[in-house]
């Protein structure tokens, strides 16, 4: 009997690649924006010059594939979560945490890499111990969060304060009506010290794996993150993550950039 050893090995690489893993990284937006964020900055399209497909949009009517591509069993691909940014930290981590069940029991074996802005990476950490309290068991590889108040942040006090003040019968009037909407959730980004929610949350078991923080380490009033400390934004100050963070310092404020891109392409595979 006669073996033709290249057609054997062709069938062992395609069997083989069927069961190749994915990598879906879901990007998480903060307070006062949206999914869209990702993209407007440019973020999207740079990691899709090199190599990660835009595979759409979670919303809570259900997931938009965008251009064509949706999730396969191979390949790389991104995909942007929309939360209700103005609602309590639980409640967006509630459907945080519905977007990655999907992903989770439609490809059990996708490695899942979730990268967060600002508040998003508080609700991105609930959603985490979340998952772990429960005993779901999602395929995840990695968090980055990039300029979140892990320790959390005196702007959300200042915010927090003025909802308590007659400033919230107008403030609807003035276009700041989240003033209103958002008490629960300036009160949970209020510094730790001053915050039970953040305070409990720092001391839940986090799963095991990868944690980046990519930190604002300029702190000045004009060039720099003046809403978030640097101190605040960096994951190994919280003792249950700790030596698990890795830490990298980039100039310049508060908003996605799109030369975080380039930083996210190192962290991904």
């Amino acid at each position: 009997m006669k073996f033709h050893l290249p057609a054997i090995l062709l069938a062992i690489v395609f069997f083989f690649s069927s069961y190749a893993q994915a990598d879906i990284a879901v990007l998480v937006h903060g307070y006062q924006s949206s999914g869209h964020t990702w993209r407007h900055n440019g973020i999207v399209s740079l990691l899709g010059q090199n190599g990660w497909q835009d595979a759409g949009i979670y919303t809570p009517q259900g997931h938009i594939a965008l251009f064509g591509h949706d999730f396969s069993a191979q390949g790389k691909f991104i995909v942007t979560a929309e939360l209700p940014s103005q609602a309590p930290i639980d409640i967006q981590a509630q459907l945080l945490n519905h977007y990655l069940d999907d992903i989770s029991d439609r490809f059990p074996q996708q490695k899942i890499h979730l990268i967060a802005h600002s508040s998003g990476g508080i609700v991105a950490r609930l959603a985490l111990v979340n998952n772990l309290q429960q005993e779901k068991h999602y395929n995840m590889a990695q968090l980055i969060t990039i300029a979140s108040p892990h320790l959390g942040t005196v702007i959300a006090e200042i915010a927090k304060r003025a909802s308590a003040t007659p400033v919230v019968v107008i403030a609807p009037l003035l276009g700041a009506d989240g003033l209103n909407r958002s008490k629960i959730l300036y009160r949970q980004l209020s510094r730790e010290k001053n915050n039970h929610f953040l305070s409990w949350l720092n001391q839940q078991a986090h799963p095991v794996m990868y944690y980046t923080s990519i930190i604002r380490g300029d702190g000045s009033l004009f060039t720099g993150d003046w809403l978030v400390p640097a101190s605040s934004q960096n994951m190994a100050m919280v003792p249950v993550i700790g030596h698990q963070a890795r830490v990298i310092i980039t100039p310049g404020d508060h908003n996605l950039k799109y030369a975080d891109g380039f930083i996210l392409l190192n962290l991904l595979p």
